[in-house]
């Protein structure tokens, strides 16, 4: 299975964070190309050097996986008339 533009992130997430803690980085296929103010100055700078949108990862780099994943909750209640209660929390 190839890899992804966070997989080459993950694999180098440590070193990177040391050197580019709380900035905004942008990288594609495991090469790290600068740090940057903002993610749109990032994306700039990258279509400026030939690539398309999706072909590489802008990232703020930070320790743990705060971001690059989310949580979603979905709270409902089913059937309020005939006191069926169903409490439903799910977490992606």
């Amino acid at each position: 299975m190839a890899k992804s533009q966070l997989d080459f992130y993950l694999e180098q997430q440590d070193e990177l964070v040391k050197n580019h803690n709380g900035k905004f980085i942008a990288m594609k296929d495991g090469q790290f190309f600068g740090e940057f103010p903002t993610p749109l100055h990032a994306v700039r700078d990258m279509e400026r050097r030939g690539f398309k949108n999706g072909e590489f990862l802008v990232i703020r780099c930070t320790p743990g996986d705060s971001e690059y994943t989310a949580d979603f909750v979905n709270w409902r209640f089913i059937d309020w008339q005939s006191n069926v209660k169903d409490l439903c929390a799910s977490t992606i």
